[in-house]
């Protein structure tokens, strides 16, 4: 039986957390976090900030996210409004 030596089941070299906290610290020291609720669902909307330019740099969930759950609420909401 073959075993999958991929990088996932390979154990991370330790030069990998110094690397990934090297970049974090990086792209996260001129940022700030912003929260948001949407008025309309309530959900929570986290936008990553770029203190010099005023840029959304990165929004959690993606705006795609949003629109796609606004779809599913209002075309479950008639499918479920509706008897058989």
């Amino acid at each position: 039986m073959d075993v999958d030596q991929s990088a996932s089941a390979r154990p991370a070299s330790p030069e990998r957390p110094a690397e990934v906290e090297r970049l974090a610290a990086e792209s996260l020291s001129n940022s700030r976090l912003k929260i948001l609720q949407d008025d309309t669902s309530g959900d929570y909307i986290y936008l990553l900030i770029d203190q010099d330019t005023g840029e959304t740099v990165r929004r959690w969930p993606p705006e795609k996210h949003a629109d796609l759950m606004e779809f599913l609420r209002t075309r479950s909401a008639g499918i479920v409004d509706q008897r058989a």
